[in-house]
């Protein structure tokens, strides 16, 4: 894999972040925050994954163990998602980078909302996510649109923000810690890995593997 020759071609870093700049993940963590079933919610996905539940069904069975309790409103989830658990680097990362003059994306394969509000966050320029929430016209979850081949999607995200910002993909770095970024690495050839209990999946597609975010600053 080609390797960066001269940081300053670099313009642009790309961040997931489910494993990458939150500890959890965004799904599940949801559901249990909700005080619901993480293993049910497992269980809805792994038969939608494996073809045992078609996508509406699968949909609408994720649907009702979330409103278990009652409706779900936009701006509940709003609420939860700005006090979630970032690493404690995440945000002093993006202010390094910010102050390098580095444009700054998020492309996660979790929840629209979710990405908005952690990008506000951390200080993010885009984002971009794979699942888009519908909302109803007292703004309660009423439905989601969410593509299974998340890796695609990001690959084409990825795409999108280099044509809106004029950029080559050679002249991003990808930071990721599952096997949805082998796109984005392959794509720009400066894949960094975080290391996560599923970055095993991702090493063999990586440039450099760091520990934590802040290690970013000895490449960029």
């Amino acid at each position: 894999m080609a390797k960066i020759e001269n940081k300053n071609s670099i313009k642009a870093v790309i961040f997931d972040i489910d494993g990458t700049l939150s500890p959890d993940i965004s799904w599940t963590k949801l559901t249990l925050r909700l005080g619901h079933s993480v293993p049910h919610h497992m269980w809805i996905y792994e038969k939608f994954k494996s073809g045992k539940l078609e996508y509406n069904e699968a949909k609408k069975a994720l649907l009702s163990l979330w409103t278990a309790s009652g409706s779900l409103s936009r701006s509940r989830l709003e609420e939860m998602f700005k006090n979630w658990t970032l690493k404690d680097d995440a945000i002093p990362i993006f202010q390094y980078l910010k102050s390098k003059n580095y444009i700054t994306c998020l492309i996660t394969g979790s929840m629209d909302l979710f990405a908005q509000v952690i990008a506000q966050r951390v200080g993010a320029d885009f984002w971009y996510a794979n699942t888009d929430l519908i909302w109803d016209g007292d703004n309660h979850l009423k439905d989601f649109i969410y593509e299974i081949n998340a890796s695609d999607k990001k690959l084409r995200q990825l795409q999108e923000f280099c044509k809106r910002n004029s950029l080559k993909l050679n002249e991003c770095v990808a930071v990721g810690d599952d096997k949805n970024d082998i796109g984005l690495f392959q794509a720009t050839k400066n894949g960094i890995v975080i290391e996560s209990p599923t970055s095993k999946a991702l090493e063999p597609f990586s440039w450099r593997k760091i520990e934590t975010l802040i290690d970013l600053k000895k490449f960029l």
